[in-house]
């Protein structure tokens, strides 16, 4: 078994808590929408939209953390190196956003042909989201998910390397570089072009294209976090 093996054994030991949550929540909340709007008659077709598939993405903010938090000390203490720990969470994130690309689309025309879970509900095929191509449609609904574990696997990685002092200073950083990106932007009168470019750009460049920027951006600083987290 090589080292990266070894790593992945080890992260992939909770599968039920920490890689299913996502997607026993996506259930609860097809199964909840679909109960109340099958009794909510009153309700209009076409208000029938929901922001149910947040829960999909919610569910698995307390993953990375919990991989680089809990995990990583016990995988150093049973002899894997850090290449090798970093190589593993870069496999799974890869498979993750795979995943969860497939089956939200497989779910989403599921949910089309089976006119919005019998109730005509929407929560995956959502007007902002829907590509009529399958490999985009899979690429809306990847991406997201594996920015949110980049962004996630780098916030731990903050923690693990710096402590909590030094998360506090990066959330602090964060909420400044936040603060006078709109600064500038209120006093250059550029916030409406910037709205009016997303805005105009199609939900494949919004949702997959663009978002590939921050995995980047989250990635590199996760490894490099990682190079120096304290075991």
């Amino acid at each position: 078994m090589s080292p990266t093996e070894k790593a992945l054994r080890i992260q992939t030991l909770k599968l039920r808590q920490t890689f299913a949550l996502p997607w026993f929540s996506l259930m609860i909340a097809i199964l909840m929408v679909a109960a109340i709007f099958g009794v909510a008659h009153q309700v209009p077709y076409d208000k029938r939209v929901t922001g149910a598939l947040t829960a999909f993405y919610l569910s698995g903010i307390g993953m990375q953390p919990w991989l680089i938090n809990q995990v990583f000390p016990f995988a150093m203490a049973l002899s894997v190196t850090r290449g090798a720990f970093i190589r593993a969470t870069a496999a799974i994130i890869f498979v993750e956003a795979v995943v969860a690309g497939a089956g939200l689309t497989v779910l989403s025309r599921l949910e089309t042909a089976t006119h919005g879970w019998f109730v005509h509900t929407r929560l995956l095929n959502l007007p902002h989201v829907h590509q009529d191509n399958v490999f985009s449609q899979f690429l809306v609904y990847g991406v997201p998910m594996a920015v949110l574990s980049t962004t996630m696997a780098c916030v731990a990685a903050v923690f693990r390397a710096f402590g909590q002092i030094g998360l506090w200073v990066f959330a602090v950083a964060t909420a400044v570089l936040a603060a006078l990106t709109i600064i500038v932007l209120t006093l250059t009168h550029a916030g409406g072009s910037v709205v009016h470019f997303f805005g105009s750009q199609p939900m494949l460049a919004d949702f997959a294209l663009y978002p590939l920027a921050l995995v980047a951006l989250f990635g590199t600083g996760w490894v490099l976090l990682m190079k120096r987290a304290r075991v």
